[in-house]
């Protein structure tokens, strides 16, 4: 895996728009927490945090490798997103205790 792909890939602009749509698509059909509340609200640093954990999702910067340096973020499918989106929520949801403003 490279770093490097996992840095481009979490400061792509249309991964990062795509993975605040899947993870707002969530916060309004799937979970209700607080979590869910806070992406509702359009909280950066919490979807920011979905963003560089689903980046860093097992293979998915190998898969938006190009193997010359650069990637493309559309072979990333609008199902792997998905799937990240819903395994990093748990995560997400203990890094930012109820609690936490």
């Amino acid at each position: 895996m490279s770093y490097h792909a996992q840095f481009q890939l979490a400061n792509n602009s249309d991964f990062n728009g795509r993975c605040q749509s899947a993870t707002t698509q969530q916060a309004t059909s799937q979970f209700t927490d607080h979590i869910a509340d806070r992406v509702k609200r359009g909280d950066v640093e919490i979807l920011s945090t979905f963003v560089r954990l689903n980046a860093a999702g097992p293979g998915i910067a190998d898969k938006a490798d190009n193997g010359d340096g650069t990637i493309d973020q559309t072979k990333v499918s609008d199902a792997d997103l998905l799937s990240l989106t819903q395994a990093n929520w748990p995560v997400v949801a203990a890094l930012y205790p109820e609690t936490t403003p």
